[in-house]
């Protein structure tokens, strides 16, 4: 319970500084909803010796729930990230270059710390590319 918890807060500032809190709490309830269900199922056997009439009844229950979430954020304005990475900040024992994912309209997939096009192969000599 308390690694979920660490996980759920993480995941919330993560996802906060990144995106709208408009689209960050529906999808935390719903993922919060569903592993809820799910543990309860598994730890605590709930629906053992539950009829068929009241396992359906409270899933039918969680469908309208998410459904009420969906439709509540379905009509909202898509938001364009202006940062396309995550900066990770400092790696120790690193060379940090001034972003961590190479720009998505270059043909080449990034540089190399020293400023070469050259690339070692596996067998340790330099390719040109």
């Amino acid at each position: 319970m308390v690694a979920s918890c660490v996980f759920q807060v993480k995941f919330l500032n993560q996802a906060t500084k990144l995106y709208n809190t408009t689209t960050v709490v529906p999808v935390n309830h719903i993922f919060f909803t569903t592993s809820a269900i799910t543990a309860g199922i598994i730890f605590y056997q709930e629906f053992l010796g539950a009829a068929f009439l009241t396992v359906f009844i409270y899933l039918f229950g969680c469908f309208l729930s998410f459904l009420g979430v969906f439709l509540v954020t379905r009509n909202r304005e898509k938001e364009h990230l202006q940062q396309s990475y995550i900066d990770l900040g400092n790696i120790p024992g690193k060379q940090m270059l001034d972003k961590i994912q190479p720009d998505s309209n270059s043909l080449s997939y990034g540089t190399l710390p020293d400023g070469s096009d050259s690339t070692k192969s596996q067998s340790g000599e330099k390719k040109e590319v």
